[in-house]
């Protein structure tokens, strides 16, 4: 009884809260400098360290809006792997070819031929999952291509913002 009692509680004070609110929590919106800034951080060390930026880059985090955002890195191939993703470490070593957001966007292959256009950088729009959230997101991706180290390799390095 008092297990009823009590959900009934947390149910009606949920119901009650809810009323007091006038829109939905806005999503957080990182402006182009800010998302523009922190990959290139992230390119610079991948540059001077290589394979050991990664460890770093994955720690980093930077405020954009009262949420904490993140630079993620995939391989800069036809078929690209996902060295580090610090939200979604299950993805870290994962062949990305298939991935693809709800309206079919393959967005890591994505990713890898808008640099082939523009190696500079680039602004990907796309769907993501939100952490915390089951259904994907509008969201806007700077990626930059970056040299590994002294190596011949390159990888993606992005950021991203809820659009």
């Amino acid at each position: 009884m008092k297990f009823i009692l009590l959900i009934f509680l947390f149910i009606g004070f949920t119901l009650q809260a809810g009323e007091y609110c006038k829109t939905p929590p806005a999503k957080a919106v990182c402006t182009d400098e800010i998302l523009k800034e922190k990959v290139d951080w992230a390119c610079k060390l991948i540059e001077s360290k290589g394979q050991d930026a990664v460890a770093e880059i994955k720690k980093m985090r930077f405020d954009c809006c009262g949420e904490p955002d993140y630079v993620w890195i995939n391989t800069f191939e036809d078929k690209p792997i996902m060295i580090m993703h610090p939200i979604k470490p299950m993805l870290d070593g994962k062949d990305l070819t298939t991935n693809k957001d709800p309206n079919g966007k393959f967005l890591f292959v994505e990713f890898v031929n808008a640099l082939k256009k523009t190696p500079s950088g680039a602004f990907v729009d796309y769907q993501w999952t939100k952490f915390g959230e089951k259904d994907p997101t509008p969201k806007t991706s700077w990626v930059k291509k970056c040299k590994v180290g002294s190596t011949d390799k390159y990888w993606v390095a992005g950021a991203g913002s809820w659009k």
